[in-house]
């Protein structure tokens, strides 16, 4: 719990650290998010929530100024994650909502913990009664809708909503996250 609301408050810093013009020099305000997005090209930072559970360390590639590529790894405490998707954006001023689809993996070798986090884990996509000390292997496929706002001096903050739906089983569920990249 103490890591969580130390990931809050760096998260909060970073994000109002974002907004502010007084971090952007002057000489960069009036660039286009277009040509801010083919200059930093490569973006990596963290995710709280979303497809790599409760923490990840996401990197993101920007192939046109409207798409990209990004995967991270993280971990829902007692197991670990990760996840490749990519991502169209419908480019704003510094403000750029955007779709996509995605991959992720979530598994254990197993824990002895009999309540997982996030609940839809463990209400959804896990037999109910599994032994958890015996691991599990989830595979989720999902679809994203979200909203970027990007800084001129690469600072990026993201938010979406994904809708988690398990391979083969087709068992499914929405859960959504935030993250923040440095682009360079």
């Amino acid at each position: 719990m103490r890591i969580m609301r130390l990931s809050f408050a760096l998260f909060l810093a970073l994000f109002f650290c974002c907004l502010s013009e007084a971090a952007v020099p002057q000489n960069v305000q009036n660039i286009s998010l277009e040509e801010l997005r083919m200059e930093k090209r490569f973006g990596f930072g963290f995710s709280a929530a979303g497809p790599l559970s409760l923490l990840g360390i996401e990197f993101d590639f920007n192939v046109t100024p409207e798409v990209s590529i990004g995967g991270g790894m993280g971990t829902g405490l007692d197991y670990s994650t990760m996840m490749v998707k990519g991502r169209y954006f419908l480019l704003g001023k510094t403000v750029s909502p955007y779709i996509g689809v995605g991959l992720a993996r979530w598994w254990s070798q197993g824990t002895n913990e009999k309540n997982l986090s996030p609940s839809i884990l463990q209400k959804k996509f896990l037999k109910p009664g599994s032994d958890l000390s015996d691991g599990f292997n989830v595979f989720l496929v999902y679809p994203v809708i979200g909203v970027q706002l990007m800084q001129p001096n690469g600072l990026s903050v993201f938010a979406e909503v994904q809708y988690l739906i398990k391979l083969l089983t087709l068992a499914n569920g929405a859960y959504a996250g935030l993250g923040m990249h440095w682009y360079f």
